[in-house]
């Protein structure tokens, strides 16, 4: 470098401080951008799991989705694998996890409250929840 023109090294300079300074701007995302795609995850979730119908109880499964500020899930949602593929429901809801842990860690502690485990079953030919007591 020691050869080149100054102008070409203030040149290089220059554009290796522009893309440092830059750098840190592409990642930035607001609060009300997460909260918007949270909330489009959780509408795409619903939509993939509606329809619950089903043959057999070993096609019903329960997703842990979210992420409280205490631990463990924000809510479950039960399918049916007859309607619904496990790997595409399981991806979304590490999704929404994801995002929610984000949440959690931007805004501190908001909720606590207990969330109740739930198991399905395949009752009038549908996928149900119900609450382990």
């Amino acid at each position: 470098m020691s050869c080149l023109p100054s102008t070409v090294k203030l040149s290089i300079i220059s554009i290796a401080s522009s893309i440092l300074l830059l750098s840190g701007c592409a990642s930035t995302v607001t609060s009300n951008e997460q909260s918007k795609n949270l909330s489009d995850l959780n509408y795409d979730l619903n939509n993939m799991v509606s329809n619950n119908s089903c043959t057999a109880s070993f096609q019903c499964k329960v997703l842990e989705v979210g992420a409280r500020a205490c631990g463990g899930p924000s809510k479950y949602a039960v399918y049916s694998t007859l309607n619904t593929s496990q790997e595409e429901a399981e991806q979304l809801a590490q999704q929404i996890t994801k995002q929610e842990s984000i949440q959690n860690k931007a805004q501190g502690l908001t909720d606590c409250s207990p969330v109740l485990e739930v198991q399905s079953l395949c009752i009038n030919q549908q996928c149900q929840s119900f609450d382990i007591k």
